[in-house]
């Protein structure tokens, strides 16, 4: 025969428990005020409820809990195909106000320069620059209006203010020519693209940089933008005035260190390239 410390001791533990089933109910109530997007949300409330009941003993209110509990579940599936249908619609509508598409299939969209990775049950995406060449964002909540956003401020973030073709053409070549006179080779042999555009990046830096070589006085020129300036200079007759790229082999496209992607065109197909030359004819 229990004591009565043993039954207070029992009453505060059945206490705790229902108060914490209380406040997970409550929180799938509020839930419940959108629930097609909230049905991932629901989702989790439904599985932390389930795990919870488990821990208390059979009581009256314990059997109809469960039966509500499988109501919700299958109620809560069909809310998942509708927040995917509209997540879907809604993003396609976003772009197509600016005469853009939103292409591919769940869980990979593609959307001009970018690659969409969604992850239905954690509620997030991953936006990458080129098929998953580039991680540039990641948790990304899965609202349209966000993905949007987002896209639209990496694109801002991958140009170069004032881009100027003729001008970074002459910049790149000159990278280029100061690789070939550190390896000893001749003007038009293949150079790995990588190093001239870590030449070309520091010959862009400041004269205070050059001074005070520290982070803070360091331009970034993140891989992504590089990319973009080489897709701006084929498509801007570059190809013409004697730039040379060569494409990767299978095993140099795995290393970052060997190659690196570059745009085809706007729908986000691309090449990895290993080296780069110039046939610029002398004057």
């Amino acid at each position: 025969m229990p004591d009565a410390k043993e039954i207070i001791l029992s009453i505060k533990g059945w206490t705790k428990q229902l108060n914490k089933l209380a406040k997970l109910l409550s929180s799938y109530e509020k839930a419940q005020a959108d629930p097609v997007n909230n049905a991932y949300i629901l989702e989790k409330k439904i599985n932390e409820l389930e795990k919870n009941i488990i821990t208390l003993s059979d009581h009256d209110y314990i059997d109809p809990l469960r039966a509500w509990l499988n109501d919700e579940k299958n109620a809560v599936g069909k809310l998942k195909e509708d927040f995917r249908f509209n997540f879907g619609q809604q993003l396609k509508e976003l772009f197509e106000k600016d005469g853009r598409r939103v292409r591919g299939q769940y869980p990979l969209l593609r959307i001009g320069f970018f690659t969409l990775k969604l992850n239905f049950e954690f509620g997030e995406g991953i936006l990458f620059f080129g098929p998953e060449i580039e991680k540039i964002d990641s948790k990304l909540p899965l609202q349209p209006a966000a993905i949007y956003d987002a896209v639209h401020r990496h694109e801002r973030n991958m140009q170069v203010p004032d881009f100027d073709a003729a001008g970074t053409f002459e910049d790149l070549h000159a990278s280029y020519e100061r690789c070939l006179a550190v390896s000893g080779k001749t003007s038009g042999d293949k150079v790995r693209i990588t190093h001239v555009l870590k030449e070309y990046v520091f010959s862009r830096q400041s004269k205070q940089f050059m001074i005070d070589p520290s982070k803070g006085h360091f331009k970034e020129y993140p891989r992504m933008t590089l990319s973009y300036m080489l897709y701006q200079l084929k498509h801007a007759n570059a190809t013409e005035r004697g730039l040379r790229l060569h494409v990767a082999t299978f095993d140099a496209t795995v290393d970052k260190s060997r190659s690196f992607w570059v745009p085809d065109n706007e729908e986000g197909e691309g090449t990895h390239y290993e080296y780069i030359s110039f046939e610029v004819p002398r004057e």
